[in-house]
């Protein structure tokens, strides 16, 4: 499994289709672990001029930044930028990011990923601290969303 691993991981802007279907795939939780941590790789880094406690997610134990700006388009889209340290909470944000990527604020602040979070059984698999920062992490991609629509 580990080629299915690597290849899924090569593009880290997968689907939020893509990313439920390759953990389907995956026969067991060491594999997606794997997957995860694989995704992780992918994060590019964040400038460190953008780590700034204004952009820290509060509510994580590991250290994590957000940015998101809109992108020009016909509509605007929301295009954030993420960083955190360590390798699997790295792969956890790419998950998080994956539904909200280049959507629009209203898209964003609408959207309710309770179901994408409960296919993937992360709930389940996390743990509490995790759980908690992943929920802080959608609170502030959905304030980041909230603050660009009102820019607009």
């Amino acid at each position: 499994m580990i080629t299915l691993v690597s290849y899924c991981a090569i593009k880290w802007h997968m689907t939020e289709q893509e990313i439920t279907d390759t953990f389907e795939m995956l026969p067991d939780w060491d594999e997606r672990y794997e997957f995860i941590a694989e995704l992780g790789h992918e994060l590019d880094a964040m400038a460190t001029v953008d780590k700034t406690e204004h952009n820290r997610v509060q509510g994580c134990t590991t250290p994590t930044w957000v940015t998101g700006h809109l992108r020009a388009g016909d509509p605007p889209v929301l295009e954030y930028h993420a960083d955190v340290e360590g390798t699997l909470v790295r792969g956890i944000v790419v998950l998080l990011l994956a539904p909200f990527q280049g959507k629009t604020p209203e898209e964003v602040l609408a959207r309710d990923i309770s179901d994408y979070i409960g296919r993937l059984e992360l709930e389940e698999h996390l743990s509490q601290n995790r759980r908690q920062g992943m929920h802080a992490f959608i609170a502030k991609l959905k304030t980041i969303a909230r603050a660009c629509a009102e820019a607009a």
